[in-house]
């Protein structure tokens, strides 16, 4: 599965070793290895076998204890019961499998059920969490474990997007039906291993890691804003259109003013990648190739493309900044795509009142079916089991022939 494939770079390869808490699943006779599983979304999964480690007396205890509560025995194999827990000392992960795993110890007294995928991260980063059971979605019975679950498994797609940008959080100390506020700068509180970075006398926290997201989870930072550059360049790395109806209820101008614009990048031959905003309307992103506009020269191509939409549907959108001028029409923000400006990070949340998550999509999916709402914690979660995410070549991208396109902007500008 795509996602299994993403989550082992949740360990990658380094001179320490990784631990975690594994109950065992058998005995291979012939090799006299014991098999290891943990729970992953209510699921038993084997996570390989081990045999080093153990001395001789804690290996025949072992194995008569499996032979004692034998549950399926084949010629190779002997299958038990989870309820033997162990410390496993491991390299890394691999296709769900432990490599050069070790016997550390037993947990005799630990119940099997806690041996868990999630706690298995967590025990292998740098971040204590709090209050556990606090809850953040009351009325979607969403608590804070359940958030740093979530945001467990979606951090090899969501890292990507935050990696060495200027990180702008709304924290929601005691969850989303309760005050919240804007975080920039880094509080004096953060530990050691929160990287920072100053810009405009603001001390920015740069998400660049598992633990760095966990501590800031684990702060109840729910929304998760970046700039469009890195902290070490100045130009942007991708053009970002804000399609924003004006009310909830309008949401399918929003799908209309994504389909005109792909029909308008077809023809250019320019690679875009829509996401749903997680609030009431639709962004459309557009790498761009090692940073090699300017501001000043995507501004030439954002205006064009919203002026050309406006000039032929101007009863359905608008780029009247007003929102007391703009009637029942969508709003083209093009304005937004400059430098300081922040844009949602692919998969933040959003503290709404449902857990809904800036979600990214398919073209395809983009149609009159597109609901806002179904794009919640769960259903995010489960959609990644099964689809590759929509955004999994967008570094890849070119789009070079943006500097050619907006040269002929400029041309015709000035003729």
């Amino acid at each position: 599965m795509q996602e299994d494939k993403n989550l082992n770079k949740l360990f990658p390869k380094n001179k320490k070793k990784y631990r975690g808490l594994f109950f065992i699943l058998g005995l291979e006779t012939q090799n006299e290895r014991f098999l290891l599983g943990v729970i992953r979304k209510n699921t038993i999964v084997q996570m390989g076998t081990f045999s080093k480690g153990l001395n001789k007396s804690e290996k025949k205890s072992l194995m008569e204890a499996i032979r004692k509560h034998d549950n399926n025995t084949s010629n190779k194999t002997i299958r038990t019961e989870p309820g033997i827990c162990v410390e496993i000392y491991f390299k890394t992960i691999e296709e769900n499998q432990l490599i050069d795993p070790t016997f550390h110890s037993f947990h005799l007294k630990l119940n099997w059920k806690e041996c868990t995928w999630d706690r298995l991260i967590l025990d292998n980063t740098q971040v204590q969490i709090t209050h556990p059971d606090k809850m953040i979605w009351d009325h979607h019975n969403i608590n804070k474990e359940n958030f740093i679950s979530y945001l467990i498994h979606i951090s090899p797609f969501i890292l990507p997007f935050l990696e060495n940008r200027a990180l702008t959080t709304i924290r929601y100390p005691n969850g989303i039906y309760n005050e919240s506020f804007y975080q920039k700068n880094c509080p004096d509180y953060a530990p050691n291993f929160i990287r920072t970075a100053e810009k405009d006398d603001i001390n920015y926290i740069i998400c660049n890691d598992l633990s760095t997201l966990l501590w800031l989870g684990n702060q109840l930072a729910i929304e998760y804003h970046v700039p469009f550059q890195t902290i070490n360049r100045e130009n942007p790395l991708e053009i970002v259109f804000d399609l924003d109806p004006p009310d909830r209820d309008a949401f399918h101008l929003a799908i209309k003013a994504a389909t005109e614009m792909k029909k308008i990048f077809d023809t250019f031959e320019i690679e875009s990648y829509p996401k749903l905003s997680g609030n009431k309307g639709i962004q459309i992103h557009i790498p761009i190739k090692d940073s090699s506009l300017t501001y000043d020269k995507t501004r030439i191509f954002t205006e064009f493309i919203a002026r050309y939409l406006v000039e032929r549907h101007p009863q359905y959108f608008t780029i009247e900044r007003l929102k007391k001028n703009r009637g029942n029409k969508l709003y083209i923000d093009y304005v937004q795509h400059a430098q300081g400006k922040t844009i949602i990070c692919p998969y933040s949340t959003r503290g709404r009142d449902r857990p809904t998550v800036a979600t990214p999509l398919y073209w395809d999916e983009v149609n009159k079916n597109l609901k806002v709402e179904k794009y919640d914690i769960p259903f995010v979660l489960k959609r990644l089991t099964t689809h590759e995410c929509p955004f999994h070549d967008f570094f890849e991208q070119d789009n070079s022939n943006l500097i050619d396109i907006i040269g002929s902007l400029e041309e015709k500008s000035t003729s």
